[in-house]
């Protein structure tokens, strides 16, 4: 049976995970897309063990039965943002690919649970990248805007200051103090 399993790309799990299948005396395989092959012959008691250890570094496992889209979304903007690969893409295709929905289904199932459209959360990730690299001073703001596909640096900047309500400049100037 082939599982999805989610793993929150801000948490470092995936040794964690192999650790726990072995100790589960669980083969597994990871497929190209990210999916988790189990063997077919999976107790649902052995199933429920895995999740619940593993629930705890951010892992959940997925059936079709119990799919949640909105999570899905959410930790695949946040895999794209922190992997880096959201040059020059059009997150709605690369979602309704990802998880085979069309995007206004994916979009309106994601603003009537979390009340902000898909495009605002991408755009929080990204805000949030932002703010660990500017603090890292390792990249310049136009690199940074390059890297996370904002158009230009004031483009970056504007929405920077819309989301925090403060510039770059001032984040800097409080972080430090």
């Amino acid at each position: 049976m082939e599982y999805s399993f989610i793993v929150d790309p801000e948490k470092m799990v995936s040794e964690v995970f192999r650790r726990t299948m072995v100790a589960a005396g669980v083969d597994f395989e990871i497929l190209k897309d990210g999916t988790i092959k189990l063997p077919e012959d999976l107790s649902n008691e052995k199933l429920e063990s895995i999740s619940k250890e593993l629930k705890d570094f951010g892992v959940k496992i997925q059936t079709n039965d119990n799919r949640d889209l909105v999570e899905e979304i959410k930790i695949y903007i946040k895999k794209m943002v922190y992997d880096g690969n959201i040059r020059n893409v059009k997150i709605s295709e690369l979602l309704s690919n990802k998880l085979g929905f069309s995007y206004p289904y994916l979009s309106n199932l994601f603003s009537s649970k979390t009340f902000t459209s898909i495009e605002n959360f991408y755009i929080l990730v990204r805000i949030e990248k932002v703010k660990e690299l500017v603090l890292l001073e390792n990249a310049s703001l136009s690199e940074i805007a390059h890297d996370l596909n904002f158009s230009s640096v004031p483009h970056l900047s504007n929405q920077f200051k819309k989301v925090t309500g403060l510039t770059i400049t001032q984040y800097l100037k409080f972080r430090k103090k």
